[in-house]
């Protein structure tokens, strides 16, 4: 068995449960499946940017745009559950290019700062008008236009499988190998012919879109925004974690990151949850530990374990006799 037909298994069954669980699934399944699903997409959105040599540190500002965009739309103007996560994506794209044509030639250091005052902005905006936003208080989503459990639940399953065939489309395409050499050395790869304001601009109005539209799902399963939650930190660690625990710059990584992180915190939650801080500790040394002993993630360290498998089995000699039988 090789890395190939385990990622394909993978791959299906991973389609199987985000849409078949919010059919046959029990709450506890679908709660589960939904806040994993959720994370896929922010993870496989910053493993995109990631993958063009962009690290975000401001990810929650897509997330809580998104949010706001869709609240906004439904309580304002009556907008359709559909019609909302449409507007969500845009407004994504928007901030996505916009960040993109402000940024420049920024890289490192400087484009992560960048992202993260970005969504600080953002969140000073949202608590300085609460007229439009609510303010610190927040604002409630119109139960009149909520369009049921099952139907946010499936919407969210179906936001992670459209997020991962986008970025096997663009694993599959010349921009692969664009990002993949602005990653490496952005300023080589305008003597191939690459103009990194072009890549740029495209990897984070797509990146920025789906985040957005994680966040705008997110609103309708909760049914409450603010800009302390909106615009959290932990939104963005987590989106980071998930893809250097799974894999970073790797397809299938940051799917099995969201899936080993969504089980890891609420294992640790449930067993140590009563001992306060306990439960942050034991989840913080796990990923200490994978980082340190398995640096390509978990997808790597599946790859090499069944390499070295592969091999054990190439190199045990043949019986005498099985020829003969």
């Amino acid at each position: 068995m090789n890395m190939r037909y385990v990622s394909v298994s993978l791959w299906v069954a991973g389609l199987l449960l985000a849409l078949l669980t919010p059919v046959f699934g029990s709450p506890t399944m679908v709660d589960i499946t939904f806040r994993t699903c959720s994370l896929v997409v922010l993870a496989v959105s910053w493993n995109l940017m990631a993958s063009a040599g962009l690290i975000s540190l401001g990810h929650s500002a897509f997330f809580g745009l998104g949010g706001y965009a869709a609240i906004l739309a439904t309580n304002s103007a009556g907008t359709p559950f559909w019609l909302s996560l449409l507007g969500s994506l845009v407004a994504g794209a928007i901030l996505g290019l916009g960040l993109a044509l402000i940024t420049g030639k920024m890289r490192g250091i400087y484009f992560a700062i960048t992202t993260l005052a970005v969504s600080e902005g953002l969140r000073v905006i949202a608590v300085m008008l609460p007229d439009l936003t609510g303010g610190a208080k927040g604002a409630y989503l119109a139960p009149d236009n909520f369009p049921g459990a099952f139907t946010v639940n499936m919407a969210m399953g179906i936001a992670a499988v459209g997020t991962c065939l986008i970025a096997w489309a663009i694993s599959r395409s010349r921009y692969h190998f664009a990002f993949r050499a602005m990653r490496a050395n952005e300023g080589a790869s305008q003597m191939l012919g690459i103009y990194p304001l072009k890549y740029r601009a495209a990897i984070t109005a797509i990146s920025g879109s789906v985040a957005s539209l994680a966040g705008a799902v997110e609103v309708w399963h909760g049914g409450y925004i603010d800009p302390a939650l909106a615009f959290d930190l932990h939104i963005t660690i987590t989106s980071q974690i998930a893809p250097i625990l799974g894999g970073i710059y790797t397809l299938s990584g940051p799917v099995l990151g969201a899936v080993a992180t969504t089980l890891i915190g609420d294992a640790t939650r449930i067993g140590l949850g009563h001992i306060e801080g306990a439960s942050l500790l034991v989840f913080g040394l796990i990923l200490v530990g994978c980082v340190l002993y398995l640096p390509q993630g978990i997808r790597g360290g599946i790859a090499q374990f069944l390499d070295r498998r592969s091999k054990r089995s190439a190199s045990t000699p043949m019986p005498a006799d099985a020829g003969q039988r």
